[in-house]
């Protein structure tokens, strides 16, 4: 075996907290039964990996607490303060803590919550209301952030930068979903888009300081301060194996690129054990290799929560679950994206 086989990796998982549905009311009785459930969850897995591993993981909590949660909940730290005793628990467990923000707003014409990605000042503004509001709940600035349904701008970018926030760890640099559909899905429910949702296929696969022009490219002079750690990629199959196939998959890749998909724990597109089996083939083509994973607070009995829960229990019997560390990603920055030789672009202050 390889040296290399046998190194340990370094793994997020990041857990965004949210409501179950997206169309929510104030006539709801419970918008999060799904935390408790995920919570629970993840409790377990932590027992399980630290048994296969050797090591203790932690994980990263992301809390949604943009205007939408105000409006409904009567307060946008409602995830993080009714629920005291899980928050608690989860920062003695040693788990680290960032935003999660949609920019979703009431439309009156369609009477219901939609996703706004045209109103350039929306998104800043929906971001910078979720960061506030977690600084004035924790007492020190977010440091992690997630952008909501797997939508990114150069304006939510600019004002993670401008306010703190170290990584952003949401950007699936592919051809989103959503330049194909008409709706954010969620688990119970959808709601609509309006605006472009942005075409992310030329960012980069790995952690990079985006540019201030385009976060879809690394900085050259104008790079930010601001990490991107994109949400792990890969092949749809495996590469078949022996000389001749190796020859032809060559010969095959200097006509047409591979293509690149995201490796959602969330869908049914792979089994179980097929899905580690395309991480670790992944892992292995990297220079420097991370894991970055995302799932959300979803009832266990939803399809996607079901399949996140078969994904993770599959990785305590895969042999990658001895290699991988789970751990904050700002321990291990400089790890993953070592500092550029050169100065970042001007930073601006709050914004």
């Amino acid at each position: 075996m390889k040296t290399r086989d046998r190194e340990t990796i370094p793994a997020f998982l990041s857990i965004d907290v949210e409501p179950d549905a997206l169309q929510i009311s104030r006539d709801d009785r419970e918008h999060w039964p799904g935390y408790r459930q995920t919570y629970d969850f993840a409790v377990s897995l932590r027992g399980r990996l630290a048994q296969v591993s050797g090591a203790k993981p932690i994980f990263g909590w992301y809390y949604r607490m943009d205007p939408q949660i105000e409006q409904v909940c009567g307060r946008a730290d409602v995830a993080m303060t009714a629920f005291s005793d899980r928050t608690a628990a989860l920062r003695e467990g040693g788990d680290y803590f960032g935003v999660h923000a949609h920019p979703m707003r009431w439309s009156k014409e369609r009477q219901l919550w939609v996703h706004d990605f045209g109103d350039r000042q929306w998104l800043r503004d929906s971001t910078k209301f979720a960061l506030d509001a977690f600084t004035a709940c924790n007492g020190s600035p977010a440091r992690l952030f997630r952008s909501g349904a797997g939508f990114m701008s150069n304006e939510i970018v600019d004002v993670a930068d401008r306010n703190g926030v170290v990584a952003e760890l949401s950007l699936e640099p592919v051809a989103g979903w959503g330049l194909r559909s008409k709706v954010v899905p969620g688990a119970v429910d959808t709601s609509p888009i309006v605006g472009d949702y942005t075409n992310c296929v030329m960012a980069p696969k790995t952690p990079y300081h985006p540019s201030h022009g385009d976060f879809r490219k690394a900085g050259d002079g104008d790079a930010r301060r601001i990490l991107l750690i994109p949400l792990t990629t890969g092949p749809a199959l495996l590469p078949p194996r022996g000389l001749i196939s190796r020859l032809k998959r060559r010969s095959r890749a200097k006509a047409e690129p591979e293509a690149v998909h995201m490796l959602y724990p969330t869908e049914d597109d792979w089994s179980e054990p097929y899905f580690w089996d395309l991480v670790s083939h992944r892992l292995r083509s990297m220079e420097r290799p991370y894991l970055s994973l995302a799932i959300r607070t979803d009832r266990l009995e939803s399809f996607r929560a079901a399949r996140v829960c078969r994904v993770f229990t599959e990785l305590t019997r895969h042999p990658l679950a001895k290699r991988l560390r789970f751990v904050d990603p700002l321990a291990v920055k400089e790890q993953i994206a070592p500092q550029p030789a050169r100065h970042f672009g001007k930073q601006l202050g709050p914004s």
